[in-house]
Parts: C-alpha cells; sequence; structure tokens
C-alpha cells in the first residue's frame, strides 16, 4: 500500500502501538530462549524458529504497510531475515539440534554468512539513497567501524587470538560476524547522526548492538572452547525481534530516504574527534598493560591507526569538494542573479518593443538634467520634445497590432537617425515619444522638431506589402524654467495637444498661456460633471422653416448651459472639452432623451420633427442605436419624427476604421426610420465623398455659403449654393441652409429652389415654451 494513499493513515491508526506489543512479546520469546539455552536445545531451537519467523513476517507486513516494497535496501533487508531464518530454522534448528546433521549445520553457518552480507548491504544502500554524497556515507561508516575496531582488537579480539594459539576454521567463521558487525554498526551510527533520528531508526541501532555484542561473546566462547552462552542466544534473538518492531513503528513512512545530517554536524564532528584520538591512545595504552603484548597487537593497531588516517583525509577532502562545490554553485547562483537583477533592470526602464528607454528612465534622465542646469546654470536649460503619430490608432484597427508594431519599429529606426552625442529618444507608451536636448535652446529645439516631422513624413513604410504614410505632431519646450520632470512633461504635452489642435502634423512650442487654457480647460470639465445633476443644463430650440409656405417644418435642440449664479457659457466652449472628457456621452443622452419628451406635443398637434446634433464619441457606443431607438419607443414618438445630426468635421476626425463603424450605426438607424442630417456640408474637403458612402437624408448647408449670397462677389457665391441644392435634389436629399438672417438672403434661396432654411431670420433659438408660442401663430406644414 501506498502510505500516501488514503487507506494508509487509516491501518496505522487502527493499531498504533502494535510495535511495541510485537517488542513486548518478542522480549518475552528472547528471554525464555535464553533460559533454555543450556536446558532445552530442542525447545531453544523451537523458539528460535518461532521468534525469526515472527521477525519475518513483522518485516514483511512493516514493508507492505509503508509502501517501501519498492525499495531496494529494504527488499535487501527482508531477505536477510528470511534468509537467517530459513538458516537457523532448517540448518540449525532441524538439521543440528533436531537430526544432528553436520552438513545441514554447515548450511546454517553458510546462510547466516548471507544473512549478514544482505543486511549489511541493506544498510550500505540505505545510507547511497541520502540526498547527500555516497562516497561521505560510506566513509563517515568506515571511520566510525575502524574507530570502534582498534580497541576492540586490542581488549577482545588480539586476547582470542592469542589465547587460541592458531587460526582456525571456526575462529575464522566466528571472527567473520563481528567485523561484518563493526561496519554495519559504523554506517547504523552514521544514520543515527542524522538530526532526524527518527525512532525506527533508534530501534534498528540497538538491534546492531545487541548483535555485535551477541557476536563477540560468541567470539569469546570459541575461544574459549564452550558452547555459546546466553548472552549470545539472548543478543541473537534481540536483533530479530528489534528489527520487526522497527519495520512496524509508525515513523517506518519516512524509511525510504534518510535525510542527510550538515556537512559538518556538532554530532559528527564530536564522534569523529573522540574516535580519532581516543581508539588510538586507548588501543596503545592497552597494549603496553597487556602482560602478553605480541604480532598480533602493535602491527594490527599500528595499521588500523593508519587507515582512520586515510579514512579521515579522505572525508575532509570530500567535505573540501562539498564546500568548493557549493562555494563554486554560490558564485554561479550570485552571478545568475546579478545577471538577472541587471536584466529586470533594464527591463523596468526601457521598452521591450523598441529598446529605447521608457518613461521611469526618461523621467530620471530629465530630472537630471534640469539638476545639473540648477547646479551649472550659465547654459539654457534642457529642452524637451514630446511627439505622437497622427492616426496611429486607425493603423492598429485598420491592419492590427503587429503591423502597428513594425510602423513603430520603423519610425523608431528614422527617430534614431536624428539622435546625437548626449540627445536622449524615449517611448512613453503607445505611439508617444520624447526627445531630451540637454542644453539647447528654442532655436535649437524647433530644429529638430522640424527634423522630425520631415523624418516621419518622408518616404512612405513599406509594411507587410503595403505603403503606409504617416505624419506626427511635435510639442516642444523649450528655455523654459524647469524645477522636475513630470511639471516638464506636464507643459510639453500641453504643446502637443495644442499642435495637434491645429491640424496635426504641425509643431506646437509651449508658453505660459497654454497651462492658462489648460487650467480653464480643466475647471470647465470638474463643471460640466456636477451640471447635469445641479440642472444647470438646458435645451433651446431653433425652428427649420419651409421657404415656401412659411411654416415650421422641423426644431433643432440646441444644447446651453448656464452655472448656477454665473454667466451662461457658450456651446463651443464646454462642448470640446465634453467630447475630450467623455462626458459628452452622458449628456448626449440626457439631450436625446429630454429633446423627444419635448417633441412629444409638438408632433402629435403639428407633426413636426425634432433634430438632435450627436457627436462621434456617442455613435461609436455600441449601446447609442438600442438606446435612442428605447428612448422614442418610450415616448411614443414614430422614428421620422427624430432626426440625428452629424457634422463633416467630427467624421474626419476618425479613421477609416472607425467611420466605418459610425456609417453602419447610421445606417442601421437610417433602416429603422430614423432621419439623418449631415451637418457643416461644403466646409469638409471630401463632401462628395461622403455623400457617396453615408446613409444620409439631409443636407445642411453652412453659414459660410450664406452671408456672400448678397454680398459684392455674390455670383460665385450663388454658384456654389446652387449647384450643391441640384446636387442634392438629384439624389434625393432635402436640403437646409444654414445662417439666413435677411429677407433679401431668404428671396435669394427661394429663388435656387432651396426648400428649407434656418436662422435669425425666422427666430433665435427659444426656451420649449416659446416653440409652442410660435407654432401657434405661425403657418405650418406637416413633415414629410
Amino acid at each position: 500500500m501506498n502510505p500516501s494513499s488514503p487507506e494508509a493513515p487509516a491501518r496505522r491508526a487502527v493499531h498504533p502501538r502494535v510495535w511495541l506489543g510485537f517488542l513486548l512479546l518478542g522480549g518475552v520469546l528472547t528471554a525464555v530462549a535464553s533460559i533454555a539455552t543450556d536446558r532445552s536445545p530442542r525447545l531453544e531451537a523451537l523458539l528460535w524458529g518461532l521468534g525469526q519467523g515472527a521477525s519475518a513476517l513483522a518485516l514483511f507486513e512493516g514493508v507492505r504497510r509503508h509502501g517501501l516494497g519498492r525499495s531496494r535496501p529494504w527488499r535487501l533487508m527482508r531477505a536477510a531475515v528470511v534468509v537467517l531464518w530459513a538458516a537457523t530454522t532448517l540448518g540449525w534448528g532441524v538439521g543440528g539440534v533436531w537430526l544432528g546433521n553436520s552438513e545441514l549445520l554447515e548450511l546454517y553457518r553458510i546462510g547466516t554468512l548471507a544473512a549478514y552480507g544482505l543486511s549489511l548491504t541493506a544498510l550500505i544502500s540505505l545510507n547511497l539513497q541520502t540526498n547527500g554524497s555516497r562516497w561521505a556515507a560510506l566513509l563517515d561508516g568506515g571511520i566510525i567501524s575502524v574507530g570502534v575496531a582498534m580497541p576492540l582488537w586490542t581488549f577482545l579480539i588480539a586476547p582470542a587470538l592469542a589465547q587460541s594459539g592458531r587460526l582456525s576454521t571456526a575462529l575464522v567463521l566466528a571472527l567473520i560476524p563481528p567485523v561484518i558487525d563493526l561496519f554495519a554498526f559504523g554506517v547504523i551510527t552514521r544514520m543515527t547522526l542524522d538530526s532526524s533520528r527518527a525512532p525506527w531508526l533508534r530501534l534498528m541501532s540497538v538491534s546492531y548492538l545487541a548483535l555485535f555484542a551477541a557476536d563477540g561473546a560468541y567470539l569469546l566462547d570459541q575461544v574459549a572452547g564452550r558452547p555459546a552462552g546466553f548472552i549470545t542466544t539472548a543478543g541473537w534473538m534481540s536483533w530479530s525481534m528489534l528489527i520487526g518492531a522497527a519495520a512496524l513503528h509508525p515513523s517506518m513512512t519516512g524509511a525510504g530516504r534518510v535525510r542527510p545530517a550538515a556537512a559538518s554536524g556538532r554530532n559528527r564532528v564530536l564522534v569523529f574527534l573522540a574516535l580519532a584520538l581516543l581508539s588510538p591512545a586507548a588501543s596503545i595504552l592497552g597494549g603496553w598493560l597487556r602482560s602478553d603484548a605480541s604480532s598480533y597487537g602493535d602491527p594490527a593497531v599500528t595499521v588500523l591507526t593508519l587507515l582512520l588516517a586515510v579514512l579521515l583525509v579522505l572525508r575532509l577532502s570530500v567535505v573540501a569538494g562539498i564546500a568548493e562545490t557549493r562555494a563554486t554553485d554560490l558564485r554561479d547562483a550570485l552571478r545568475r542573479q546579478d545577471v538577472l537583477q541587471r536584466s529586470l533592470a533594464h527591463r523596468a526602464s526601457h521598452d521591450p518593443l523598441t529598446g529605447l528607454g521608457n518613461r521611469s528612465l526618461l523621467g530620471e534622465v530629465l530630472q537630471g538634467a534640469i539638476a545639473d542646469h540648477a547646479a551649472h546654470p550659465g547654459g539654457p536649460a534642457p529642452a524637451l520634445l514630446l511627439l505622437d503619430l497622427d492616426g496611429f490608432k486607425d493603423v492598429n484597427d485598420t491592419y492590427g497590432h503587429p503591423v502597428g508594431d513594425e510602423l513603430l519599429t520603423a519610425v523608431v529606426r528614422r527617430l534614431r537617425g536624428l539622435i546625437t552625442g548626449d540627445q536622449i529618444l524615449a517611448r512613453l507608451g503607445g505611439d508617444e515619444f520624447a526627445i531630451v536636448l540637454p542644453g539647447a535652446g528654442l532655436e535649437t529645439a524647433t530644429a529638430m522638431a522640424e527634423r522630425v516631422l520631415s523624418a516621419v513624413r518622408g518616404t512612405p513604410y513599406a509594411l507587410d506589402g503595403r505603403e503606409l504614410y504617416v505624419t506626427t505632431s511635435v510639442g516642444v519646450l523649450a528655455e523654459a524654467s524647469l524645477t522636475t520632470a513630470s511639471d516638464a512633461l506636464r507643459d510639453v504635452d500641453l504643446a502637443l495637444y495644442a499642435a495637434k489642435a491645429a491640424g496635426k502634423n504641425q509643431i506646437a512650442v509651449f508658453d505660459y498661456t497654454l497651462r492658462a487654457e489648460r487650467l480653464h480647460r480643466a475647471e470647465i470639465a470638474a463643471g460640466l460633471r456636477k451640471a447635469l445633476a445641479a440642472g444647470e443644463l438646458s435645451l433651446a430650440y431653433q425652428p427649420v422653416v419651409d421657404l415656401a409656405s412659411g411654416g415650421i417644418y422641423a426644431v433643432e435642440a440646441l444644447l446651453r448651459w448656464t452655472p448656477a449664479g454665473g454667466r451662461p457659457i457658450p456651446p463651443d466652449v464646454f462642448i470640446p472639452v465634453a467630447e475630450d472628457t467623455g462626458l459628452i456621452v452622458e449628456i448626449g443622452g440626457w439631450v436625446l432623451e429630454q429633446a423627444c419628451a419635448d417633441a412629444k406635443r409638438w408632433h402629435e398637434r403639428y407633426g413636426i420633427a425634432v433634430t438632435v446634433n450627436v457627436s462621434g464619441r456617442q455613435l461609436r457606443e455600441r449601446t447609442f442605436r438600442d438606446a435612442a431607438l428605447e428612448v422614442l419607443s418610450r415616448h411614443a414618438l414614430p422614428r421620422n419624427a427624430l432626426t440625428i445630426e452629424v457634422t463633416e468635421s467630427m467624421l474626419l476626425a476618425t479613421g477609416p476604421a472607425e467611420t466605418r463603424r459610425v456609417v453602419d450605426v447610421l445606417a442601421d438607424l437610417r433602416a429603422h426610420g430614423v432621419r439623418i442630417a449631415l451637418d457643416d456640408f461644403g466646409t469638409g474637403y471630401s463632401s462628395l465623398a461622403y455623400l457617396r458612402t453615408l446613409p444620409v437624408d439631409i443636407l445642411k448647408i453652412d453659414r459660410a455659403f450664406t452671408a456672400p449670397l448678397t454680398g459684392a462677389d455674390h455670383r460665385r457665391a450663388r454658384a456654389f449654393t446652387k449647384a450643391i441644392v441640384e446636387l442634392a435634389a438629384s439624389l434625393d436629399l432635402s436640403t437646409v441652409v444654414e445662417g439666413v438672417e435677411s429677407r433679401e438672403q431668404a428671396a435669394v434661396l427661394q429663388q435656387m429652389g432651396c426648400p428649407l432654411a434656418q436662422g435669425y431670420l425666422f427666430s433665435p433659438p427659444v426656451s420649449p415654451e416659446q416653440v409652442d408660442d410660435l407654432l401657434r401663430v405661425t403657418p405650418w406644414r406637416h413633415a414629410a
């Protein structure tokens, strides 16, 4: 059974003291067998067979219970016990005692030596399975064995050999087991020096100590020419019983691998020191004190002393090798850690795509340049350029991020060619880059910005089988009073924003008015965030008039903001801020809701529609279409009562991918009956292209075409306007002319066949209540 399986702990928990019961019964059996040694050899043989058989069964059960069946050392130990049981029971008990067969008695002696060899091999194999050095395990066992052997030789073996006078076969066979026991004792002692000191290991240690005592007593009995006494019987039986008890002990769960002690453990050092000093000293002193000192003593002690010295030197070399290996490993680990730290530091401060320094490194470099200028204020302060690519998002959306990454690396190669000396190029993220120019004045910084514009927009970029044209916008900060890197980045970002607002592919130099404008925009944004909840927003409506009848055709909803206790803020001031901050989505939703609520009664009574201006940011919201249709349904308005008005400039501000998304949303709304109006027509450079692709119902001609209709150069203005009206009519589009302020303009438009007009001539933007008054007194006609 696997000891890690759920069943294993349950079995051990049923009989947690079974090993102790076995040990007690074994002790009783050992005592009885020892007493029967001189009285009843047959009873002694029977008890021997029972004891060693029980030990074999206990070892089998312990190995199986603790999942050690695949462990080579425990298979060898199991084989040793079985061989010893067979040799004792068959060879000695049945053959020697019961049958008096000398040949079977020889089988006992051979089997006993085989069992000793198997058990020693098992102990050595268990030592070699430690995580430490195998040579160290063998050397430790050898040192302990030789150290113990020296005084034993002096006080036990040498006197016995001297007393016998000759080496007989029986004496040699009696001498071999103690020698094996010595090495086994050294090996088992080495394992007990381990810091774990498991209970099963203590039982094993005591068992081999008992075995050594038994074999030593048997050797003395052989030398003295007397039969084995009760000490021999008790020692041999105790070995078997203790081995069985160790196998049944719960701590055997971890016996598959003994954890090695530290290379310089205190216990091991003390044992080795005692053996190195006391064993030779005791042996030499014993030889001096023996009155029958002979050739058996001194040469053997000398050889053992030399052997102990050699083993200690070898062990020291192993320790030195381990220490050197660990020192090498430590140096390698420290070197790898240093390389890793440098790699992590580089990754933390550099962009992985381009290899340029990132925002963090730029901040450090810029702060260092500012500090150097503060310490040596003679020259100009460091200049900073901030740039990003115009329309880069559309490249990612259209061709995918891999192409976008290729474009970035291609741009970086061009920018690197502009960097000289101590100038620094960094990537702040996305398509945004910065260049630090230490000690550069405004003229130098502006010249570098010009080179950047020229390099980026130069030859097209050949990527993925296509040619891409890219431009950039650059913000310049130079000859400014700088204190921190964050302030410099803030100010140059304002300049970049100004370059973007100027039409892109531009250069803008920071001045302090930009900071004031940004502060003003921040105040506007903060006010807008609470304006909706505070009820500061309202709608005004300007009529769209039928020029033929003079009736109101529709009304356009216009957003107004009057802060509490303040003056009204013009829409051209706060609407761009709402666009930039994303507040236009929430505000636009409120406008659509309020306009439909107001238009319900006007449509029910007079049949007129309401026009609502919608930003591109609203149209890019995935929920806009459903939200618009849901508002119409909630206010019970037919869908042709709503006109969604978009501007050319809004469409031109997006790339092709975003434009396609907007067109899809508008087409879907138009398919549901909502009308689409294109505002500011004629001011964009691709108006005709949009007429071909956009789902449009109404063209609103910009006021830029209205004023010249009655001016000095009216012929050209009238020609342009008439061409637009006729183009719209040929495409089945309605036309609304904005900015009509005089009757003369209205008359000209009517002569051209323009159907609809809007402007102060008919009415300025008015409140919803005033729209009701206008509808009651003004001719009207039903919306087509």
